[in-house]
């Protein structure tokens, strides 16, 4: 297995209970059969979302750029996949592209959700390394899922994300969330600051809002310390929190 890079660099703490080769769950025909996440260590603020994730049903996490918002759900998704508490992860995301337009991308479904979904697939192979990355998705245990079509899927046994859902409209979330089945995680994450649709359009801050106090639902927010990319991004997003409180329309 390829060495893994992790996230955190500062003080760390280990997520418990940890798993060292922990047999993987149900999936059909699966050409893996382990799991080693020992090597993973996450900051304070990533083990606190880590728990709310394991403790709750439904989870809402929004924070900056480059506070490990999807490490650590990929990094989650392996751990509940490790344990057997699912059999399947089911990543999502709004195809929505960050200002510049691709045009026609040639092939199946799946070619054309390929390019959205990278980013799920470089944090899990920071994680656990490309073959068993590979293994994992073409055994069906990680199964990409466009929202576009999720229409009438009900995903059982399963650790659903949604991620970058701040491009995601009120309707798409009620969709997303209400796919969710018998025994399974629904995890929507994104960065409010950071929209590639009409900000009116946007739904997750209204929607975080008509989730509050249902019973089974947690949040969690990282805030600009949490962000554990280069130093110096610390200092972009701060000065960029302030360009918005005082351009609210732009």
């Amino acid at each position: 297995m390829q060495k893994r890079t992790v996230e955190s660099k500062t003080r760390t703490t280990k997520a418990k209970p940890t798993t060292t080769k922990a047999p993987i769950g149900r999936p059909k025909k699966t050409v893996v059969k382990e799991l080693d996440l020992v090597g993973v260590q996450l900051k304070p603020s990533q083990y606190d979302y880590f728990e709310k994730i394991k403790k709750n049903e439904i989870t809402f996490c929004s924070g900056p750029a480059g506070t490990s918002k999807t490490f650590t759900a990929c990094y989650t998704s392996l751990w509940l996949l490790a344990t057997k508490a699912v059999s399947k992860i089911i990543l999502c995301k709004p195809i929505q592209e960050s200002g510049e337009k691709l045009g026609f991308l040639p092939g199946d479904i799946a070619d054309k959700v390929d390019p959205y979904m990278q980013s799920y697939i470089s944090n899990f192979k920071k994680i656990v390394g490309d073959e068993l990355t590979e293994g994992l998705i073409s055994s069906g245990a990680i199964e990409f899922k466009p929202l576009a079509f999720m229409r009438g899927d009900t995903f059982d046994d399963s650790f659903m994300i949604l991620d970058e859902a701040q491009n995601a409209s009120f309707k798409q979330l009620m969709l997303f969330t209400t796919r969710m089945g018998k025994n399974s995680k629904v995890l929507v994450t994104g960065d409010i600051s950071q929209y590639d649709i009409p900000k009116a359009s946007a739904g997750l801050p209204g929607f975080m809002q008509l989730m509050k106090g249902i019973r089974g639902t947690g949040e969690h927010v990282f805030e600009n310390k949490d962000i554990v990319r280069a130093k110096i991004l610390q200092d972009v997003v701060d000065r960029y929190d302030k360009w918005r409180v005082e351009n609210p329309e732009k």
